[in-house]
């Protein structure tokens, strides 16, 4: 089982003293750097841009470390961040492409996280957002409605709302 970071371990992310705060931050890097990498990695393809991702993502924790209460909130800030940075680099990149007929007509490549964001026009944000946490990143219902202040079955309710969206929308294939 995979072991837990104690609450004293985020509290002294903001540590007045540097040694304390260092050592945990150090600690969450170990524990969530290669996940972010990979969440990274699943949506732009490449290792460069993935580890630029994963250094912003450890910065924007830095600077907002002060709003973490547990473990599964600063998780979910990580992963949120990584995909949402991530996603932003993929279609900045994708902008700066010079236009080529051999493109035209190819299937997305990008991974499954770019192909959910055809999703975002049939689900409403809620239920985009948490049928992504849960299938993508694998998120429990109860650590989605700890992240969110709800409970467990408020976030079950608006996943299987979404999945049953998908699926009259999609003709019942989908999931």
């Amino acid at each position: 089982m995979e072991k837990k970071i104690g609450y004293s371990v985020i509290k002294n992310l903001c540590s007045p003293y540097d040694d304390e705060m260092n050592a945990s931050f150090n600690i969450i890097f170990e524990k969530y750097r290669y996940l972010v990498y990979y969440v990274s990695f699943d949506i732009i393809k490449s290792e460069e841009e993935a580890k630029d991702i994963v250094n912003e993502t450890f910065l924007r924790m830095y600077e907002n470390r002060r709003n973490f209460m547990n473990e599964s909130k600063l998780k979910y800030f990580l992963l949120v961040t990584a995909k949402n940075l991530a996603i932003n680099r993929y279609y900045q990149e994708k902008r700066n492409l010079p236009y080529s007929d051999d493109m035209v007509g190819k299937d997305d490549q990008a991974g499954v996280s770019v192909y959910l964001e055809k999703f975002k026009d049939i689900l409403d944000e809620e239920e985009y957002h948490y049928l992504v946490l849960h299938l993508l990143y694998d998120f429990s219902f109860r650590e989605i409605a700890e992240s969110n202040r709800l409970t467990t079955s408020q976030v079950s309710s608006k996943y299987q709302r979404g999945i049953k969206k998908l699926r009259d929308y999609y003709g019942g294939s989908v999931l």
